[in-house]
């Protein structure tokens, strides 16, 4: 091995890691193969720092904390998957749920009392344990920048008072950080990096509501959203009465414009994935029912994020026109938008005055008061954007029309040539001069660094991710936002100018330029986000539910395989 070339060990390393992103334990015992693939793979491994439930339980041993002292230095990420803890609330509404089904198939009692487990309780582990774990790692890892924590799912119910217990916590551990570190048995002052990066997978409205509500949580959380520069926050809606959701909008944009230096947001909302062939989908909820469901927005031109550049909307219901202000009141500094299956309200006829639009009609005038959203974007002074990208626009359908003019709105192509909704409303906005139809072309695919970069400085080596090169802008330098613009008096392309799926498709050419979600999936930018421990608890309750069903499912089957009885003529249970 000592007689291979520096630079194959280095092809050999990379090739490993490109194979194993999914399964960072996998590259581990490389470690052991020799100094070098240690001095190279030590910074890559431990970059990131991965904790589920199991490892605040106070019953179950885990590693000792002086264990993460050697490497502490190394890690910029903590992933804190939290998503298999259940409610003690939700176990009780199943539980009368199935009441009334336990008398007839009492094999369902052990499976939900079996659920208690995944609960904060005595047995398991509390709020107390789960700040003593958290503190203890985090005063242990002074260059943490990156966060994203995965809250608990709840399935029944409205009130989950954990997921709010945890994300108030570790907000808590987070502004709280000690600036004393214990190391041995000396004392040494340590510096803690600012949270640069968080990511909230889960974050209902109630549990927003009752941080703001509460001055320690706010506090606490205000402090760890001033310093960031990336924010992703995937939300469930739980909340049902008008006055939570106006609570819910004040406290959501109030938290996101804390961070005064944000530069990337993603939101993802609660829709699950739809088909984009038919981009309509048909409300059975009512119209009060939707807005109360949709992302809403609170305007206040007077606190926009003036370094906002990356802006993306993903899988949510949205009113045009809130849409319309998050992009005109961050139009001086946004330059990339990406929309990824967002649906707006239409209801009735193209004719009405209040039926918006996505494109809109090349052949009729745009009743007034009518928003069509490609035509407000276009006119939005101090917009200028050099990427647009869009998946899956469409339609929540209330009421439709079939006797008007367009019953199918503007989805067909009146142009006859069959040409995407997705592309036309890129082309569409981009008939502006002022913006780049140029910048369609997509961008060229950006590898991961070289091995042998990493070696120049193996004594204090901490790898930078792909995610920093490849991904993220450093707000303090200068941008040339105008490397691609077109001169003034270039005249654009007609429309039937057509470009490559990835030139408009956002999930597409995000496969390659991703600056809004990318820490969604990989935090350190070798290794994607992943904890098998709790892909294999997940997998456990998915089985204890899928064998309830089982056995509700024989129980109504055998309770309706009535028999005639041929002796009185009566209806028998087997």
């Amino acid at each position: 091995m000592d007689l291979l070339p520096q630079e194959l060990l280095d092809l050999i390393l990379l090739h490993r890691i490109r194979a194993c992103q999914g399964e960072k334990n996998a590259i581990l015992p490389l470690r052991l193969v020799n100094k070098r693939f240690d001095i190279v793979l030590r910074p890559l491994v431990f970059k990131t720092v991965q904790l589920e439930f199991s490892k605040f339980h106070r019953h179950i041993p885990t590693p000792a904390l002086h264990d993460l002292e050697m490497v502490g230095d190394l890690c910029q990420a903590i992933y804190l998957n939290m998503m298999v803890i259940r409610d003690e609330e939700e176990i009780t509404r199943l539980s009368d749920v199935f009441s009334g089904i336990i008398q007839k198939v009492p094999e369902m009692e052990p499976l939900l009392s079996s659920l208690r487990r995944y609960c904060m309780n005595d047995s398991t582990f509390d709020e107390t344990d789960f700040k003593s774990v958290l503190d203890g790692v985090l005063k242990r890892v002074p260059n943490l920048t990156r966060l994203r924590v995965n809250l608990p799912f709840q399935v029944v119910g409205r009130q989950c008072q954990t997921a709010t217990l945890l994300l108030a916590t570790t907000f808590e551990c987070i502004a709280l950080r000690s600036q004393q570190s214990i190391v041995g048995n000396e004392e040494h002052t340590v510096e803690y990096k600012k949270l640069d990066t968080l990511v909230l997978d889960h974050v209902t409205d109630t549990s927003v509501i009752s941080i703001c509500h509460n001055p320690r949580d706010l506090h606490n959380t205000i402090s760890v959203f001033e310093g960031l520069g990336d924010l992703i926050i995937s939300i469930k809606r739980q909340e049902s009465r008008v006055s939570r959701q106006d609570a819910f909008a004040r406290h959501l944009w109030f938290l996101t414009r804390k961070a005064t230096e944000l530069v990337s947001l993603c939101l993802v909302g609660w829709n699950v994935k739809r088909d984009i062939k038919t981009r309509r989908h048909r409300q059975s909820a009512s119209l009060n029912e939707w807005s109360m469901r949709c992302l809403p927005y609170v305007s206040c031109p007077s606190m926009g994020l003036k370094h906002l550049r990356f802006l993306e909307l993903k899988r949510l219901d949205i009113d045009p026109r809130s849409l319309l202000a998050i992009v005109e009141e961050n139009c001086a500094s946004l330059k990339e938008l990406y929309l990824i299956e967002v649906y707006i309200k239409v209801t009735g006829s193209v004719e009405l005055m209040d039926t918006s639009l996505w494109i809109g009609h090349p052949n009729i005038i745009r009743p007034h008061g009518c928003c069509w959203v490609a035509e407000e974007l276009r006119l939005i002074d101090g917009l200028n954007l050099n990427i647009l990208r869009v998946t899956g626009l469409g339609y929540d359908d209330f009421d439709p029309d079939t006797a008007s003019t367009y019953p199918d709105y503007d989805l067909p192509d009146s142009s006859g040539n069959n040409i995407s909704f997705d592309q036309r409303f890129v082309e569409a906005v981009f008939r502006n001069p002022k913006l780049d139809l140029a910048a369609l072309t997509p961008p060229a695919r950006q590898d991961l660094p070289g091995i042998t970069a990493l070696l120049s400085n193996a004594s204090d080596a901490i790898a930078t991710p792909v995610a920093e090169e490849a991904v993220a802008s450093d707000p303090g330098q200068p941008v040339n936002d105008d490397v691609n613009t077109l001169p003034e008096s270039t005249s654009l392309p007609p429309l039937r100018y057509h470009a490559p799926p990835a030139a408009y498709d956002a999930v597409t050419s995000q496969l390659d330029h991703n600056t809004t979600s990318t820490y969604k999936t990989c935090l350190d930018g070798y290794f994607y986000n992943h904890n098998e421990q709790a892909l294999r608890e997940l997998q456990r309750i998915i089985d204890i539910a899928d064998k309830g069903m089982d056995l509700i499912s024989t129980e109504f089957d055998r309770t309706h395989a009535a028999q005639l009885n041929p002796d009185d003529g009566t209806l028998a249970i087997p």
